[in-house]
């Protein structure tokens, strides 16, 4: 009728082996950064930062604003980045507005977007 409680606690040697969850940032509106930020998760950004940013993942959110260069795996741009962006993949939200160079092997940019820089995509054609 009623079922044993599942432990939390693995037995198998191998679970300690294993990569914890990847950590996730939230900064809303509202927080002002002056300095670098380094984190190896998803960064979630809404404030304003002065400063240069290295993450795993980095979303600026509409009412996000970096004055900086960012550099990491994946970006998606919402809001205003002022600065370089180098990343593997970077899309360009209806509702970005950046100025600078994007260096990435993946661009995406849609409709709506204002970008006034350079953009250099790398990747490997397709054959």
């Amino acid at each position: 009728m009623f079922s044993k409680p599942v432990s939390r606690k693995s037995d198998d040697p191998a679970d300690l082996l294993k990569e914890p969850t990847q950590r996730r940032s939230v900064l809303h509106d509202g927080i002002v950064i002056k300095g670098d930020w380094h984190g190896d998760g998803t960064v979630e950004f809404g404030g304003v930062i002065t400063g240069d940013l290295t993450v795993d993942v980095l979303i600026v959110t509409v009412t996000g604003k970096v004055e900086g260069n960012v550099r990491a795996r994946s970006v998606t741009v919402e809001g205003h980045l002022n600065g370089t962006i180098a990343a593997i993949d970077v899309t360009l939200s209806p509702t970005a507005i950046v100025t600078g160079e994007i260096e990435a092997e993946k661009i995406r940019i849609d409709f709506g977007a204002q970008v006034e820089g350079l953009l250099t995509a790398n990747g490997k054609a397709i054959s």
